[in-house]
């Protein structure tokens, strides 16, 4: 999710920062899914680096840092599945990564097929039947000869890399750079990144990074907090009732979020009191926009 799409629904997800490496491709290698297969050449690359300068942070390696919902893995659903199974804010600012899927933003669209056959083996997708090789007269086509052939799923794609960039200019490159020295450049620090998984941490930095651009983004970030405080305590409460040990886990990282949070409140209350006494008041109207707008879409 973004970050503004995180603000809209602020009582429904749980947001948070999720950090992962990225391999780099290089020409020559193979990747192999079942029995599809691909040989990378120079302009496979090519197409993973545009990528990767436009999306991605690089420290030796390169990394990627998204805005993402967090929740207990063994509620196995959404929070915004409704109870009749279908999604409850499909027409009230569903998120874009949701239109994209099952294809992914980062990787070129030459090679989405490969994408899509190992997500229809994936334990997620098995027995869903919804991603099936070759045209059928009940579905749109959606990849034919490396090419992206739904027109809806083109511009989705096209929205989802916006907005990771948008994502990257308000707040993730600042991050990045905020946690390079901790982090990015510490071999036992980035130990903490599993292989093909994400290091979870706080949604803070992304606060304290847009809340210095105005008053305005200042009072929204408080609002923000306020509200993940409320749902965090929820979750916890009802995951003390159903009393299962593989919770424990995701409830003393929901602590740790909570107690972050508390710690960011005091900041971002001291530091509207200083600029009211200093009458100096930051201004970034594109960020005010950002965070404000109605759709949690990238604003043009």
């Amino acid at each position: 999710m973004t970050l503004a799409e995180l603000f809209r629904h602020r009582d429904r997800f749980i947001g948070c920062i999720a950090i992962g490496r990225v391999p780099r491709r290089r020409p020559g290698e193979r990747v192999r899914v079942g029995r599809h297969e691909a040989v990378l050449d120079e302009a496979d690359c090519a197409a993973f680096e545009e990528i990767a300068d436009a999306l991605l942070y690089r420290a030796g390696e390169t990394f990627s840092i998204v805005a993402q919902g967090y929740d207990y893995p063994s509620l196995a659903r959404c929070p915004a599945l409704a109870d009749d199974g279908r999604c409850a804010i499909h027409l009230h600012g569903k998120p874009l990564t949701c239109e994209v899927v099952p294809l992914d933003p980062l990787v070129p669209d030459r090679l989405q097929h490969l994408v899509l056959a190992e997500r229809s083996q994936s334990a997620v997708y098995v027995g869903s039947a919804c991603i099936q090789e070759g045209p059928r007269a009940d579905a749109t086509l959606l990849v034919d000869e490396g090419c992206i052939a739904d027109v809806k799923a083109q511009a989705a794609l096209t929205r989802r890399r916006r907005a990771l960039e948008q994502e990257r200019a308000v707040w993730a490159q600042a991050v990045f750079d905020a946690l390079r020295a901790d982090l990015f450049d510490s071999p036992a620090a980035l130990a903490r990144i599993p292989a093909g998984g994400f290091l979870t941490i706080s949604l803070v930095p992304a606060l304290l990074t847009v809340a210095a651009a105005s008053t305005l983004c200042r009072t929204l970030c408080i609002d923000y907090v306020d509200s993940q405080l409320a749902l965090i305590e929820r979750s916890i409460a009802q995951a003390l009732t159903r009393r299962r040990l593989d919770d424990r886990p995701v409830t003393q990282q929901l602590r740790g979020f909570a107690n972050a949070y508390r710690h960011a409140r005091t900041r971002l209350v001291e530091a509207a009191n200083v600029e009211a006494d200093r009458d100096a008041f930051p201004s970034r109207p594109e960020v005010e926009a950002y965070l404000a707008s109605p759709a949690g879409n990238p604003a043009h």
